[in-house]
Protein backbone atom coordinates (compact mmCIF):
# COMPACT_ATOMS: atom_id res chain seq x y z
CA UNK A 1 0.00 0.00 0.00
CA UNK A 2 1.66 3.62 -0.93
CA UNK A 3 1.50 5.74 1.51
CA UNK A 4 -0.85 8.10 0.20
CA UNK A 5 -3.19 5.25 -0.17
CA UNK A 6 -2.33 4.91 3.54
CA UNK A 7 -3.19 8.58 4.36
CA UNK A 8 -6.56 8.08 2.89
CA UNK A 9 -7.66 5.54 4.46
CA UNK A 10 -6.37 6.77 7.86
CA UNK A 11 -8.38 10.06 7.22
CA UNK A 12 -8.01 13.65 7.86
CA UNK A 13 -9.39 13.73 11.77
CA UNK A 14 -5.68 11.61 12.52
CA UNK A 15 -2.43 13.67 12.45
CA UNK A 16 0.49 11.39 11.19
CA UNK A 17 3.84 11.64 11.11
CA UNK A 18 5.87 10.08 8.32
CA UNK A 19 9.50 8.34 8.46
CA UNK A 20 10.72 8.59 5.50
CA UNK A 21 13.60 6.12 5.69
CA UNK A 22 11.48 2.94 6.92
CA UNK A 23 8.15 4.11 4.87
CA UNK A 24 6.01 3.73 7.71
CA UNK A 25 3.70 6.36 9.14
CA UNK A 26 2.86 6.84 12.96
CA UNK A 27 0.08 8.49 14.17
CA UNK A 28 1.45 11.31 16.57
CA UNK A 29 -0.42 11.83 19.90
CA UNK A 30 -2.85 14.79 20.25
CA UNK A 31 -1.97 18.00 21.86
CA UNK A 32 -3.75 17.87 25.60
CA UNK A 33 -4.84 21.76 26.69
CA UNK A 34 -4.19 22.59 30.22
CA UNK A 35 -6.96 23.99 31.85
CA UNK A 36 -5.72 27.07 32.11
CA UNK A 37 -5.92 27.63 28.06
CA UNK A 38 -9.11 26.53 27.61
CA UNK A 39 -12.63 28.28 27.69
CA UNK A 40 -14.64 26.02 29.12
CA UNK A 41 -12.49 23.01 31.82
CA UNK A 42 -13.88 19.67 31.07
CA UNK A 43 -16.34 18.45 33.84
CA UNK A 44 -16.92 14.78 35.13
CA UNK A 45 -19.83 13.12 34.21
CA UNK A 46 -19.83 9.55 35.73
CA UNK A 47 -19.56 9.22 39.43
CA UNK A 48 -16.27 8.55 40.90
CA UNK A 49 -16.08 7.29 44.14
CA UNK A 50 -12.56 6.05 44.92
CA UNK A 51 -12.36 2.36 47.11
CA UNK A 52 -10.21 2.89 50.36
CA UNK A 53 -7.31 0.20 50.06
CA UNK A 54 -8.40 -2.90 51.99
CA UNK A 55 -4.67 -4.08 52.86
CA UNK A 56 -4.56 -0.85 54.75
CA UNK A 57 -5.62 -0.19 58.26
CA UNK A 58 -8.39 2.44 58.72
CA UNK A 59 -7.44 5.56 59.60
CA UNK A 60 -4.10 5.80 56.84
CA UNK A 61 -4.76 9.56 55.30
CA UNK A 62 -3.37 10.19 52.06
CA UNK A 63 -3.59 11.89 48.71
CA UNK A 64 -2.81 11.42 45.32
CA UNK A 65 -2.27 13.91 42.70
CA UNK A 66 -3.85 12.62 38.93
CA UNK A 67 -3.56 13.76 35.74
CA UNK A 68 -6.09 13.18 33.50
CA UNK A 69 -6.10 12.95 29.72
CA UNK A 70 -9.38 13.52 28.34
CA UNK A 71 -9.87 13.18 24.65
CA UNK A 72 -12.36 15.51 22.60
CA UNK A 73 -14.69 13.24 22.90
CA UNK A 74 -15.04 12.97 26.46
CA UNK A 75 -13.66 9.54 26.71
CA UNK A 76 -10.20 9.44 29.27
CA UNK A 77 -7.08 8.36 27.26
CA UNK A 78 -5.03 7.56 30.00
CA UNK A 79 -4.38 8.52 33.83
CA UNK A 80 -0.90 9.85 35.33
CA UNK A 81 -0.09 9.74 39.02
CA UNK A 82 1.37 12.70 39.02
CA UNK A 83 2.25 12.95 43.08
CA UNK A 84 1.14 10.74 45.96
CA UNK A 85 1.77 10.91 49.57
CA UNK A 86 2.56 8.54 51.24
CA UNK A 87 3.80 6.78 47.97
CA UNK A 88 2.73 3.29 46.36
CA UNK A 89 -0.54 3.23 49.00
CA UNK A 90 -3.37 4.96 47.14
CA UNK A 91 -2.07 5.14 43.36
CA UNK A 92 -3.58 1.87 42.13
CA UNK A 93 -7.16 2.82 44.11
CA UNK A 94 -7.37 6.93 42.86
CA UNK A 95 -6.46 5.39 38.55
CA UNK A 96 -8.74 2.37 39.31
CA UNK A 97 -11.65 5.16 40.21
CA UNK A 98 -11.06 7.19 37.23
CA UNK A 99 -10.13 4.16 34.75
CA UNK A 100 -13.61 4.27 33.23
CA UNK A 101 -14.66 7.78 33.98
CA UNK A 102 -16.27 10.28 30.88
CA UNK A 103 -16.02 13.94 30.55
CA UNK A 104 -17.82 16.95 28.76
CA UNK A 105 -15.19 18.08 26.96
CA UNK A 106 -12.56 20.74 27.23
CA UNK A 107 -13.48 23.79 24.52
CA UNK A 108 -11.36 25.98 23.15
CA UNK A 109 -12.88 28.67 20.55
CA UNK A 110 -15.86 26.98 20.46
CA UNK A 111 -14.36 23.25 19.48
CA UNK A 112 -14.11 20.29 21.89
CA UNK A 113 -10.58 19.98 22.56
CA UNK A 114 -7.88 16.78 24.23
CA UNK A 115 -7.43 18.22 27.62
CA UNK A 116 -5.11 17.48 30.89
CA UNK A 117 -7.16 18.07 33.67
CA UNK A 118 -4.55 17.54 37.16
CA UNK A 119 -6.97 16.60 40.13
CA UNK A 120 -6.42 15.46 44.04
CA UNK A 121 -8.17 12.43 45.26
CA UNK A 122 -7.89 12.38 48.96
CA UNK A 123 -8.39 9.18 51.08
CA UNK A 124 -9.51 9.33 55.08
CA UNK A 125 -10.87 11.83 57.18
Amino acid sequence: MSSGALLARVGAACLLLLAPWSGVAYAAEPQYWSAGKLDVRPQIKTHVMPEYPADLPAGVRGRVVLELYIAATGTLDRVRVARAEPRDRFDQAAVKAFTGARFAPGMRKGIAVPSLLRIEVTFGN
